[in-house]
């Protein structure tokens, strides 16, 4: 009988501590957080993990090397990690995840944070939703059988790195992210361990496509190509970011019309209160709410500008100069909008 080490005793014994663990828990705060006190829920998975962690001690103390034993925590593993993603899935499913107030839809999207803007994403489309609940569900079951065990680990591992990579930079939260951590650690547990298997796979074995016979210099040339043609095609297509130094959402501090200051005086008003040099020369006048917008297109030469309407296509052109830019000083649109005379002082608040 071929002996166990130690050092994958205590690897197997605590990641399959950690996974249950945090199985656990999560279920413990989804379905128990009214029926349980917090002691319990918190306790119990921590428990757990120091059981597992104690254990793989006594395993190397009783030098004992039973491959049923490793195929008990083994199993542990996969079924910590099947159950928690087969959970997640159906929770996708009958829609508790993937949900938002139907308030927060109709919110700016720059008042939203990075989680919500995650959730109100994948809340657009339930087909979506129920298609990665499909994967978790369809891996978890098959990561629990021994023949297609690596076959649910190659389905979950991409949906699993995806769900993790999201948490992160989406700001999710500390908590989602440890939990997505250790499930992942547990499909890399079983990669690792097949890791022979897989390099005669991938690496070793013959493959029967016919080979297309180019020289050597020929082939690497074609191969690299996917990286210096991109880039000299993206290198001869103009910026969208044209103007860098302009770009930006502008509050407008003073606005004449005609010769004449006007003022707010009210929620209701519709005068010019904010203006956006956008990317690819857009620009955007705003008349006190979202509703209230012109869009269209700048042309700047010097300090002359041109601004030329889209939406609403009806309004007419503003033609005039800008003053210099300066990140800390004001900046200054004065010109025409059809027959009126437009004088604006703009104060930027925001690239």
């Amino acid at each position: 009988m071929q002996p166990i080490p130690f050092s994958q005793k205590l690897i197997t014994c605590t990641l399959a501590g950690l996974i249950i663990g945090a199985t656990t828990l999560r279920m413990g705060f989804t379905f128990m957080l009214t029926r349980l006190p917090m002691s319990v829920i918190v306790n119990v998975p921590t428990l757990l993990v120091v059981s597992a962690i104690i254990y793989a001690f006594i395993w190397q103390f009783r030098k004992t090397n039973h491959p049923a034993t490793l195929a008990f925590w083994q199993g542990l593993i996969r079924y910590g990690v099947a159950f928690d993603l087969a959970m997640f899935g159906w929770e996708k499913i009958f829609h508790s995840q993937f949900s938002m107030p139907g308030s927060k839809f109709d919110l700016p999207y720059s008042s939203l944070s990075s989680s919500d803007l995650f959730w109100c994403f994948f809340g657009q489309s339930y087909t979506f939703g129920c298609i990665i609940a499909g994967c978790q569900i369809l891996g978890s079951m098959l990561l629990l059988f021994r023949r297609t065990r690596l076959v649910g680990v190659f389905i979950l591992l991409p949906v699993l790195a995806n769900i993790l990579l999201m948490d992160i930079f989406y700001k999710i939260g500390t908590s989602v992210v440890i939990h997505a951590s250790i499930m992942l650690s547990g499909l890399l547990y079983f990669l690792f361990i097949e890791f022979k298997r897989l390099k005669e796979f991938f690496f070793a074995a013959k493959d029967q496509l016919p080979r297309f016979h180019l020289s050597k210099f020929l082939k690497i040339a074609v191969r690299l190509s996917i990286i210096y043609i991109p880039l000299l095609l993206l290198a001869s297509r103009p910026k969208p970011n044209r103007d860098p130094d302009l770009m930006g959402k502008y509050e407008v501090k003073q606005l004449s019309v005609n010769r004449r200051e006007l003022h707010r005086t009210g929620c209701a008003d519709s005068l010019l209160t904010t203006v956006y040099f956008d990317i690819k020369n857009g620009c955007v006048f705003e008349f006190n709410t979202v509703q209230r917008r012109w869009y269209g297109k700048y042309q700047r030469h010097n300090n002359q500008l041109t601004i030329q309407w889209h939406n609403p296509a009806d309004k007419p052109v503003f033609k005039g100069v800008i003053s210099p830019v300066n990140a800390n000083a004001p900046l200054t649109l004065t010109g025409t909008v059809g027959k009126d005379t437009m004088s604006v002082t703009l104060q930027k608040v925001s690239r």
